[in-house]
């Protein structure tokens, strides 16, 4: 009877430690979408619809930019930071999801931040030797790096049509790029990260500034105050979303 008991014993103790040492679940990819927006519907591309708060009609022709710096942001406080560098371009569709280079453990998090554009340390002049990214190099006698972005298109006012650059990057050693901080959005995930990134073009134009087509004029490579507005209007740009996830 004791040896019975002896082997009941020992069978429920084995059992006990294989429930206790299964495998930790397998960490995860994290998967980013990009979609962009005029007015919280899909851009159309070419389209002269739109208007900005100044009443001014505009088009979107070109989109184009770099993220970078995307960090992760723990219930604890602790980050998850990534070093990759993403260039995205809204009429090339390859470049609209993108997988980070490192995987995270399943688990609750409290959001997400990034850098729209390049920060100062990779910002650095040929560190892109092919296109597309090449392409996106800004003129030497600005500061050199590359643009943060290029957006383009068409502006329409009572008195003047035109097109226009609304080009950002870092001038004259002065670093323009925008830190998104969404960091106070928690999500919680288990076998699945697909973080749709969302652009609402229209905010580049409003909050705190109302752009003015006609007073920054087609083009504001060079000019301080259009750098830094678009800086400051460029903070409540984007937004995310958990796309498909497998709870």
């Amino acid at each position: 009877m004791k040896t019975q008991l002896f082997f009941i014993a020992l069978l429920g103790s084995i059992f006990f430690a294989c429930n206790n040492n299964e495998p930790a679940p397998d960490n995860i990819s994290v998967n980013l979408q990009f979609s962009h927006l005029v007015d919280n519907a899909p851009v159309q591309l070419d389209q002269l619809i739109y208007k900005n708060a100044l009443d001014q009609e505009f088009s979107i022709k070109t989109v184009k930019y770099f993220i970078s710096g995307f960090t992760i942001h723990k219930n604890d406080g602790t980050v998850i930071s990534f070093d990759d560098i993403h260039y995205v371009d809204i009429r090339t569709s390859e470049t609209l999801s993108y997988t980070l280079s490192k995987k995270i453990a399943p688990g609750d998090y409290a959001g997400i931040s990034f850098v729209h554009g390049l920060a100062k340390d990779n910002n650095i002049t040929g560190q892109f030797a092919e296109p597309p990214e090449s392409l996106m190099d800004w003129p030497m006698m600005m500061g050199g790096g590359y643009h943060y972005m290029k957006l383009e298109g068409e502006f329409k006012t009572a008195s003047t049509e035109n097109f226009f650059n609304f080009h950002s990057g870092a001038l004259d050693g002065i670093n323009y790029e925008v830190d998104i901080d969404l960091s106070d959005q928690p999500f919680s995930v288990t076998k699945a990260l697909n973080i749709e990134l969302s652009m609402e073009i229209q905010n580049w134009f409003t909050n705190p500034t109302d752009w003015d087509f006609t007073y920054f004029g087609p083009a504001i490579m060079a000019d301080h105050e259009a750098q830094t507005t678009v800086q400051a209007n460029g903070r409540d740009v984007y937004s995310f979303t958990l796309v498909n996830n497998i709870k």
